[in-house]
């Protein structure tokens, strides 16, 4: 049996299909691995695959749920369309007190995602870190993988630190290493502090206006096929996710009308 799990941060509409791409390629190694005699037999099976959906973005999921919904005139086929239902979980909507009630991997990630901002982080972050140190070694350091991944980049000395302080600190120790490390705070003295201050400033900067002129590009594309709604010209310039804004520059530059932009980013009702 296997979970095949994807982590999604906004709406795919192509969803169901990637899924089936991914179940796909399981089977097939399955099928290529097996004993080629037992694969010749009656009896013989494929393994379950579960697809689960893990949706941690702000807007709700639209996206269709069933493969079916992906083929022209599905209907007139019946059960003879090839059909399944993947699982979604929508992080936000997830009640604290039930991811409480046990202490895994999963759940502590699932904990630490629903954080947004920085004040969400230092708030009872003694009782986030409290579940991680009780963790199994491997669990932990799989968390703190999640977290350079996701939240904020460590280098091999943090990763380092932090470890240690969640393993052997004491938990007003355990929480200061931690939120310095949060709140990218250097503690190399303050001549040092400024200039490289100076320096993230630049860099940040620099970041900045790629984002800009992104999102200038975005939209130049956009108003060649029409007017975009002030919605979507909004929703366009709070994005603040250089890698995403690429994203959506491609698909505006392939796309034909600002509908089919919209539904591709996953935005149909705006």
């Amino acid at each position: 049996m296997f979970f095949l799990l994807e982590l999604q941060s906004y709406n795919d509409f192509t969803m169901p299909f990637r899924l089936l791409v991914y179940i796909t390629a399981i089977w097939l190694d399955y099928f290529k691995n097996c004993d080629k005699d037992m694969r010749r037999k009656k009896s013989f099976r494929l393994p379950a695959v579960v697809p689960i959906v893990l949706h941690n973005g702000e807007r709700s999921w639209t996206a269709s749920r069933h493969f079916k919904e992906m083929i022209d005139k599905a209907e007139l086929f019946g059960n003879y369309a090839v059909d399944f239902e993947y699982v979604l979980v929508s992080i936000k909507n997830l009640d604290t007190a039930q991811i409480r009630q046990s202490n895994t991997l999963v759940d502590n990630i699932f904990l630490a995602d629903k954080k947004r901002t920085r004040k969400e982080w230092t708030e009872n972050m003694s009782e986030l870190l409290q579940r991680i140190r009780e963790m199994e070694t491997e669990d932990l350091n799989e968390w703190i993988t999640w977290f350079s991944n996701v939240i904020r980049k460590l280098n091999e000395e943090e990763r380092t630190l932090l470890i240690e302080q969640i393993r052997k600190g004491d938990v007003k120790h355990m929480c200061s290493s931690f939120e310095r490390l949060l709140m990218k705070e250097n503690a190399r003295g303050e001549k040092k502090g400024k200039a490289e201050g100076r320096i993230e400033g630049k860099a940040e900067g620099r970041i900045e206006g790629k984002i800009e002129g992104k999102i200038e590009a975005v939209l130049e594309l956009l108003e060649e096929l029409g007017e975009p709604s002030e919605t979507l010209r909004k929703y366009i310039m709070e994005q603040t996710d250089l890698e995403l804004l690429s994203k959506w520059h491609k698909i505006a530059a392939k796309s034909e009308s600002i509908e089919e932009f919209e539904e591709s980013i996953g935005l149909v009702q705006l």
